[in-house]
């Protein structure tokens, strides 16, 4: 698990402009908390609602990430067609 944090957070640091600084304290709290799951939907939900543009090659690991923690593949395949 530890080794999906530290992706997680490595992709959080190169992510678009376009989210707050709220944004991304509030999903760094809950890493931190150990809810990754619950982070990582918040992210892409985040992202969505403020129609960040997302490079393939960060859907591409988003998509890595949340397939191995069993997350609904609806939350980074919507970012693709945004």
């Amino acid at each position: 698990m530890k080794d999906l944090e530290d992706r997680f957070e490595k992709l959080l640091k190169v992510l678009p402009q376009g989210l707050t600084g709220a944004d991304i304290e509030q999903v760094e709290e809950l890493v931190q908390a150990g809810e990754l799951g619950v982070a990582f939907e918040n992210l892409c939900t985040q992202l969505y609602e403020r129609s960040v543009v997302v490079p393939t090659w960060q859907i591409e690991e988003l998509s890595a990430i949340g397939s191995v923690m069993g997350i609904n593949p609806d939350y980074w395949e919507i970012l693709a067609s945004s």
